[in-house]
């Protein structure tokens, strides 16, 4: 109870103050919670409380970045695809070799490598960076391997050699920026 003259305590403070509703802001892009003085969303990075210049250039940034991730997206799709055929090259060749030259550890040799790259096209599904760079890093060490054992396999097949490369590389770099994103 307040006599005339006296001055408030603190329990008669905190009995009005628990009494005050402060009204929450919500950011207008993720609705998070934000403080009325911050001038950035802490989630998404809307400048809630910035100028117009400013939202402009949070939503120019926002089509692009959905721009680039559409492209990396179709870019790892192209790099799997790759691992497929990869798979089926090295299949097809370890058939033809066993019909050829009737050589079992090469047909096992290429049925296992291509159950490996079908095993890592899946997996580039939910890993993409992980599955296309242990393909990448299988693949040249295929090719290091064959030109030990022979060298002027270096010199066959370079335009195919370099393509799958150039996909599979494209590829790992796609993923590795999507997964920044």
């Amino acid at each position: 109870m307040l006599l005339l003259g006296s001055y408030p305590t603190n329990l008669t403070i905190l009995f009005y103050m628990e009494n005050i509703t402060i009204p929450r802001i919500l950011c207008s892009q993720c609705e998070t919670e934000i403080n009325s003085e911050t001038k950035f969303c802490t989630n998404c990075g809307y400048p809630e409380n910035g100028d117009e210049k400013e939202k402009a250039h949070f939503h120019a940034n926002k089509v692009m970045k959905k721009s680039q991730t559409k492209d990396d997206q179709k870019k790892i799709k192209s790099a799997r695809k790759t691992l497929y055929w990869i798979a089926g090259i090295f299949f097809v060749s370890g058939l033809f070799l066993f019909f050829v030259l009737k050589d079992i550890p090469t047909l096992i040799f290429s049925a296992i490598l291509a159950a490996i790259f079908l095993v890592l096209a899946y997996w580039s599904q939910h890993k993409p960076f992980a599955a296309l760079l242990s393909a990448l890093l299988l693949y040249i060490m295929v090719i290091a391997l064959n030109a030990i054992v022979e060298p002027m396999t270096i010199f066959k097949g370079i335009l195919v050699k370099v393509i799958i490369l150039s996909f599979l590389i494209k590829g790992v770099y796609s993923a590795s920026q999507n997964d920044k994103d």
